[in-house]
């Protein structure tokens, strides 16, 4: 099977020398009538995302749709609206009852999904993890992800150079119970833990809300005269720490390095309000989950455990060549 991305290697480190519940179908593609006859033949993939409107799942979604007019399959997405296990769990099941080929999925609990998705192994049909596995790795055929350890050390490190490795800093997480979360969040504590001058607070979580996000980095910031960084694991906790910092005051006293993008974190970076986050490659993830799936279909071997590229963007570098093709791409435009 041809690869995509470039598997089993170490995130890519690219710094600058001054430092970085309704059911919903988000995309859809039919295969052509020039497509492959054979692999029209294998059956629908779907793909469910932790939640719609993300924009890291939407730009899985945009290089699954555009790998999936290549191979001559059709491919949809549905999701829900919110990151929720029972709204997931339905969505699995609605789509198992449609007998598609393969689901791709970006589990939102790798426990509590296991019963759901081992039904639809049961069914026949594949399974293909992207950015997140199940706790039971027998159900999925692969799973595909960055190293979420790799990252998290590349955001510690690089928080301890802007704060010259002194002060208190924390964490800002969704919940607890992720693999995928928790990675980071080790990741960023394994670092810090190289500079004996550096103390960490722990982590608060948002519950995946920005406001509330905001909410923890202005009172941490306000109430904690010593804090020097902040790292937020997701998305919406970086745009919200954005926000707090700068109702605080505190905008660029205290620190902010993060785990992936969106339009208003490419704005933050250029403005230099965020000094940097770790990008993944979604759009690479979703061209290799569906090159899987229809190998996996196919009865071709696919690797269990496939390494997905990241890059830290900084101020300095977010708009070089090389770290342009990984922000996402929510309006399909490398399509």
């Amino acid at each position: 099977m041809k690869n995509f991305l470039k598997m089993g290697l170490a995130v890519t480190v690219v710094l600058s020398t001054g430092l970085a519940a309704g059911c919903s179908s988000e995309s859809g593609t039919a295969a052509t009538s020039g497509a492959n006859t054979e692999a029209a033949k294998l059956g629908k993939i779907v793909y469910i995302p932790g939640l719609t409107g993300n924009p890291f799942y939407s730009t899985v979604s945009c290089g699954a749709g555009t790998e999936a007019k290549k191979q001559g399959v059709e491919f949809t997405t549905q999701g829900a609206s919110t990151f929720d296990v029972a709204k997931q769990t339905e969505i699995v099941n609605a789509v198992v009852a449609g007998n598609p080929g393969a689901i791709m999925i970006s589990v939102t609990d790798p426990k509590a999904m296991i019963v759901p998705l081992a039904q639809a192994k049961a069914a026949g049909i594949k399974i293909i993890g992207i950015d997140g596995d199940l706790e039971d790795t027998g159900v999925m055929t692969t799973n595909i992800q960055s190293d979420g350890v790799q990252g998290g050390m590349l955001a510690g490190e690089a928080l301890a150079k802007l704060v010259g490795g002194k002060g208190s800093v924390m964490a800002i997480d969704n919940a607890t119970g992720s693999l995928v979360s928790k990675a980071r969040t080790d990741g960023f504590q394994q670092a810090i833990a190289k500079y004996p001058d550096m103390k960490f607070l722990g982590i608060q979580y948002s519950k995946n809300e920005t406001a509330k996000a905001a909410s923890i980095a202005s009172t941490t910031a306000t109430t904690n005269p010593d804090l020097v960084g902040i790292f937020t694991a997701e998305t919406n906790n970086t745009e919200g720490a954005i926000t707090g910092l700068r109702e605080a005051g505190k905008t660029g006293k205290v620190r902010l390095v993060g785990y992936d993008t969106s339009e208003p974190i490419v704005k933050a970076l250029r403005d230099k309000v965020l000094d940097g986050t770790v990008v993944q490659y979604p759009y690479g993830e979703g061209v290799l989950g569906v090159q899987s799936a229809v190998a996996a279909m196919r009865g071709e071997p696919v690797e269990r455990n496939q390494r997905a590229d990241a890059v830290f963007a900084t101020p300095e570098n977010v708009d070089t060549p090389k770290v342009k093709q990984y922000i996402y791409d929510v309006n399909c435009s490398a399509s």
